[in-house]
């Protein structure tokens, strides 16, 4: 299928099902009255100099570990650590819209609240992490830890040193899928069983209840697949399930299906010509696939959904693939 037909086919299909009862339970949502703080401190510690910092590591002491000498943080107020100077010049240079930042913050929140009322919403801090990619969004129940020098976009001069598949997603736009999987992780429970089907439904619940919280948020941002390998996994869903079918790997322990099928890697491992147009970890989009048609299937609330284990979803789930 072209690509550009792809995504066309998409938006009738958003379009045809705006009135449906998901539009009513935004409606629902959007009345949450949340109020987030968003506090950049990143602005804060680049305008500090060397006296400020005691009155910093009282204010904001989990960013200030005792194993870091103050002479570090010195270096950093006094502008002699190149690489925090660069780092804090191309976030100023970003130009990022903080009220529209904040206000997506209160639209993920408002909807963790919707369906996990026990939720409490938590100010929003903004810090450097030396682009630590692995941990872009810290969600702590005091407040929600952005790591704002990673979405300075995926072509940027400070990510060259970075794998192409892991700087797709070091966007800007990313940030509220970031933040409704990193609060998604919060409310399903790991698998700890090894077979690869627990693993894919181990993720697609992640990536369901994460589509939840951000509703807006693309295909592609919720996988972390570039768009193109986003729109060629959709496409060819049936024949990836067939190859997990004739080859018998759902029930597989080897662990060496998780880096082949879950893990992000620069692409999945079929052992086919194919391999490199497919993203890594499509296993977690099949799984996904699968809780999503057992939510369509079964009269069952979230909690019930997330507390099943994989074999029962699976098998109530009806799932066929989309192509």
């Amino acid at each position: 299928m072209n690509l550009s037909r792809f995504f066309i086919i998409l938006a009738f299909a958003k379009a045809f099902t705006s009135c449906t009862p998901t539009h009513k339970v935004e409606e629902e949502i959007a009345n949450i009255q949340v109020d987030v703080d968003l506090v950049t401190f990143h602005k804060e510690f680049a305008n500090a100099n060397a006296a400020d910092l005691p009155r910093l590591k009282k204010e904001f002491p989990l960013f200030f570990p005792p194993r870091v000498p103050d002479s570090l943080w010195i270096l950093k107020l006094t502008g002699k650590d190149t690489i925090h100077n660069a780092l804090e010049n191309a976030v100023k240079n970003a130009d990022f819209n903080y009220q529209e930042m904040e206000r997506e913050m209160e639209d993920v929140m408002r909807h963790v609240i919707y369906y996990f009322p026990e939720f409490d919403a938590t100010p929003v801090v903004t810090v450097l992490s030396d682009v630590n990619y692995r941990q872009k969004v810290i969600p702590t129940s005091s407040q929600l830890i952005i790591s704002i020098d990673t979405y300075l976009g995926k072509d940027h001069e400070l990510y060259v040193g970075i794998n192409k598949y892991q700087r797709e997603n070091l966007n800007r736009e990313q940030l509220p899928a970031d933040v409704a999987l990193a609060y998604a992780r919060l409310f399903v429970t790991p698998s700890m069983e090894r077979a690869l089907l627990d693993n894919m439904i181990y993720h697609g619940k992640l990536h369901y209840v994460q589509e939840l919280f951000a509703p807006k948020a693309t295909g592609d941002q919720l996988f972390y697949y570039s768009p193109e390998k986003y729109a060629f996994t959709v496409e060819n869903e049936s024949q990836m399930w067939r190859y997990f079918i004739d080859n018998e790997l759902l029930y597989d322990t080897d662990s060496k299906l998780l880096s082949r099928f879950i893990l992000p890697a620069p692409f999945s491992k079929f052992y086919l010509e194919v391999d490199q147009q497919t993203p890594g970890g499509v296993g977690r989009y099949i799984g996904y696939r699968m809780v999503k048609s057992f939510m369509e299937n079964n009269e069952v609330d979230l909690q019930t959904m997330i507390d099943l284990n994989a074999e029962e979803i699976f098998k109530r789930s009806k799932y066929k693939p989309l192509q």
